[in-house]
C-alpha cells in the first residue's frame, strides 16, 4: 500500500472522533474548543457554538462537510508518483470563491422554530344610544345609563422563528361578558334653556296668575301671588307643570321667570312670602322671618319717626325677636300705637314706648321709667312671651316656661284681650304692622 493509501486510511479513521467533539460542544459537554490536528494536513480553526440547538438540517450538513473537508485536505496537496510511493512535493492555490461550509453550518444551527398556546382577553366596544328629552335644556346631555365594555377571552397559536413571531391563530374564543350600552339623553327645551333652569328648580310669577288643573287650562284651581316661587316639572307648547305649596298645577309659561332671566326677583319673593302671610290672625309667638337689614330698612325714613327712636333701635327689636321668639314688628307696632312714634310725654321722659304699668285712671303716675329705650323693648318683649303669647308651660327661651298668666292664643287680638281696655285696639296694631311689612 502507498504512502498516500495509508494517510487516506488513517484520516478516515479519525472522522467519528471528529463527529464526536462536534456532538460534546452540540450538547454543552464542552466548551467552545480549538480543534487541531496535523498542521500540514489539517488547519482547522476555532469553532465558537451559540446556544442554539441542531437540527436534522445542520446535523446531516455537518457530516457532508467532514467528509467534503477530509477530502478537500488531500486535494489540496499535489502528488508526485515515484515507482515507489506517492511523494507531497508542493501545494497548489487556494480557491478564492470556495463555499465557506462553516457558515453554512452555523446558518442552520441557529434556525429553529417554535409554537405556543396562550390565552388573553379582548374588550368588545360598547354602543351609545341618544334619546331626546323635553325635560332638558336644549343641547345639554345627561348619561342615564353609563356603558361598559364587553369581554371575549380568545385561545390562539403562536409561531415564533429564532425569536421573532410570525404568526398568530385563533383557535376558539367565548364571550366572558356583553357590553352594556350607554344611553345619554340630550335636552330638546328651548323654555328651560332661555331660562337658563333645569326640572326641579324653582322659577317665580311675574305677576298674580291663575293655576291649572290640566295642560288645556280650562279648570282653575285659584290664583297665585305675583313674585311667589314655584318648582318647575316641565314644559311643552307654552304650558309649564309647577308645584306651588304642596299643589301641582298648569301655568302659562310666559308668566313665570327665573332669577337668571330677571334678577332680584328671588329676594322679591322671599320678602313676598312673608309679607302675604302677615294676617289679622298670624302666630306672634316666633320670628318674623326678616332680616336685621330688613328692620333697618322698615324703620329708616318713617316721617312720623320725628325723634329716630325706631329708626335707632331697629337693630334692637330684631335681637328681642331672637332673644325670646316673638315677632318683633309685633313689638314695634304695639309701641308706636301707644306712644304715637315716640312723641308721648310718657315715651320722652319715662323711655316708655309702651305705655308699660299704666293704668286708665292715672296712665302717667302708674307707667314704668326705663333706663333706655332697649330696656323697656326688652322688658315688654320678655313679658308677651311668658304672659300673653304662650299657654302655661310652654318652653320658651333659656330653658324657661312660659306662665300663660294672660294667655287668650297667639294672635293680636289674644292679646288685645288681657293688655289693652280699648277693644280696638288690635285692629289699629295689625294696622300699623302691615303698613311697617309693606315697606319691604
Amino acid at each position: 500500500m502507498s504512502k498516500y493509501d495509508r494517510d487516506y486510511l488513517e484520516e478516515a479513521k479519525r472522522l467519528p472522533d471528529l463527529f464526536r467533539e462536534i456532538q460534546d460542544i452540540k450538547y454543552g459537554r464542552a466548551e467552545a474548543q480549538v480543534l487541531e490536528r496535523d498542521k500540514e494536513t489539517i488547519n482547522f480553526n476555532r469553532i465558537y457554538v451559540v446556544d442554539h440547538r441542531f437540527n436534522a438540517a445542520g446535523v446531516i450538513i455537518g457530516i457532508l462537510f467532514l467528509i467534503l473537508f477530509s477530502t478537500a485536505i488531500h486535494g489540496n496537496y499535489i502528488f508526485a508518483k515515484t515507482d515507489e510511493e506517492k511523494i507531497a512535493i508542493g501545494k497548489f492555490e487556494e480557491n478564492k470563491k470556495s463555499i465557506n461550509m462553516m457558515d453554512t453550518i452555523s446558518t442552520n444551527i441557529s434556525a429553529f422554530t417554535k409554537k405556543e398556546i396562550i390565552s388573553k382577553e379582548i374588550d368588545i366596544a360598547y354602543e351609545t344610544k341618544y334619546v331626546e328629552t323635553d325635560l332638558l335644556p336644549k343641547d345639554e346631555q345627561k348619561i342615564i345609563q353609563s356603558g361598559s365594555n364587553g369581554k371575549i377571552e380568545q385561545t390562539l397559536i403562536l409561531s415564533y422563528e429564532n425569536g421573532e413571531l410570525l404568526s398568530e391563530e385563533v383557535i376558539n374564543e367565548c364571550t366572558v361578558s356583553e357590553p352594556i350600552k350607554e344611553i345619554i339623553e340630550v335636552g330638546t327645551s328651548e323654555f328651560l334653556y332661555k331660562n337658563k333652569v333645569h326640572v326641579g328648580d324653582l322659577m317665580y310669577t311675574l305677576e298674580e296668575i291663575d293655576i291649572f288643573s290640566n295642560e288645556n287650562l280650562e279648570e282653575t284651581l285659584g290664583y297665585i301671588y305675583p313674585y311667589i316661587d314655584l318648582k318647575i316639572l316641565s314644559e311643552k307648547d307654552g304650558v309649564a307643570k309647577v308645584l306651588v305649596d304642596g299643589t301641582e298645577g298648569f301655568v302659562k309659561a310666559n308668566k313665570i321667570t327665573s332669577e337668571a332671566m330677571t334678577p332680584g326677583i328671588k329676594e322679591k319673593s322671599r320678602i313676598q312670602r312673608i309679607v302675604v302671610n302677615v294676617n289679622p290672625d298670624m302666630k306672634l309667638n316666633k320670628p318674623s322671618g326678616l332680616t336685621k337689614d330688613d328692620f333697618k330698612k322698615i324703620f329708616s325714613g318713617n316721617a312720623n319717626d320725628t325723634n329716630k327712636i325706631f329708626e335707632e333701635n331697629a337693630t334692637v327689636f330684631f335681637e328681642m325677636e331672637q332673644m325670646y321668639n316673638v315677632n318683633g314688628i309685633f313689638i314695634a307696632a304695639i309701641g308706636i300705637h301707644e306712644s304715637n312714634w315716640g312723641t308721648s310725654n310718657i315715651a320722652i321722659q319715662k323711655k316708655n314706648l309702651f305705655g308699660y304699668g299704666s293704668y286708665d285712671s292715672s296712665s302717667y303716675e302708674s307707667s314704668y321709667i326705663f333706663d333706655s329705650y332697649e330696656d323697656g323693648i326688652d322688658v315688654v318683649t320678655r313679658t308677651m312671651a311668658k304672659n300673653y303669647l304662650n299657654e302655661r308651660g310652654t318652653e320658651i327661651f333659656d330653658d324657661q316656661i312660659a306662665d300663660g298668666t294672660y294667655y287668650n292664643g297667639p294672635t293680636i287680638s289674644g292679646v288685645n284681650v288681657r293688655y289693652a281696655s280699648d277693644s280696638n285696639w288690635a285692629t289699629r296694631v295689625y294696622e300699623i304692622m302691615l303698613s311697617l311689612y309693606k315697606k319691604l
